[in-house]
């Protein structure tokens, strides 16, 4: 039976940095690298020279930004043409943090925090030997929690089995979103008016919150303990008998 091809991983930006080196030595990420058949470039213009003459075509590209607008847009637009079936991982560095807000020449689907770049490539590993699709370019941000978040879940036991959880947003895809990432899990969803015997979980979706909707999570809140204390109340009582305790004597 001939042994599974190795995938090709082609890695972009200061791959020698402490910053970088420190995030793959998560779970060993960086042996897992080593083991593939991984190439190191140091810009963008050396990947779209490497790419560009068929001599690599990676199943992965990580891409490390130390820096922002360390990569023009021109230059990330003409790789990810070059290579439209290839698997993305963008680390940004802690002083790329403002990238999202102040500028995305990155899709955002493939964009994220250097600390979890390790996890992100593992999974992407994982999902290129399951023959997975890859999150195209074009994949917004929410799509991709949505399609990463049900790809981990499936993996994981039923955390939420015997227990509810209530979403609470104004959004309403959000909201729907992590209802469906709360029932994977096992969690029995509830409206935002029922009741349940079962402990609850409160999630709250929202970018901010004002202070009607904050008095009405903690009434939720103690709605809920003092269901469970009343539960518990009924569910120990014991029947009560009566005792009589008699002093012994004292020897004479």
């Amino acid at each position: 039976m001939p042994e599974a091809s190795q995938p090709v991983v082609l890695i972009i930006g200061e791959c020698q940095s402490p910053q970088f080196r420190s995030a793959l030595s998560d779970n060993h990420t960086a042996d897992i690298l080593n083991s593939a058949d991984s190439h190191s470039v140091k810009s963008l213009a050396d990947a779209i020279s490497l790419v560009g003459t068929g001599e690599l075509i990676p199943d992965l590209v990580i891409s490390y930004q130390s820096i922002p607008d360390e990569y023009s847009a021109t230059d990330i637009d003409q790789l990810i043409g070059l290579l439209p079936f290839s698997r993305f991982v963008v680390a940004f560095s802690p002083w790329c943090e403002s990238i999202g807000r102040t500028e995305q020449r990155w899709p955002s689907a493939w964009s994220i925090p250097l600390a979890h770049a390790a996890a992100r490539i593992r999974l992407e590993l994982q999902q290129l030997a399951e023959d997975s699709t890859p999150l195209l370019a074009t994949t917004s941000r929410d799509e991709a929690f949505a399609t990463l978040a049900a790809g981990s879940l499936e993996q994981t036991a039923h955390p939420g089995r015997g227990m509810s959880a209530r979403v609470i947003s104004a959004d309403v895809s959000l909201k729907e979103c992590f209802e469906s990432i709360a029932c994977s899990l096992g969690f029995e969803i509830l409206d935002t008016e029922s009741e349940s015997r079962s402990a609850t979980v409160h999630i709250l979706v929202a970018p901010f919150i004002d202070r009607g909707t904050f008095r009405r999570i903690q009434q939720l809140r103690d709605d809920d303990c003092r269901r469970q204390r009343s539960s518990l109340l009924r569910t120990w009582r014991l029947p009560t008998k009566q005792f009589h305790f008699e002093k012994p004597g004292l020897p004479r």
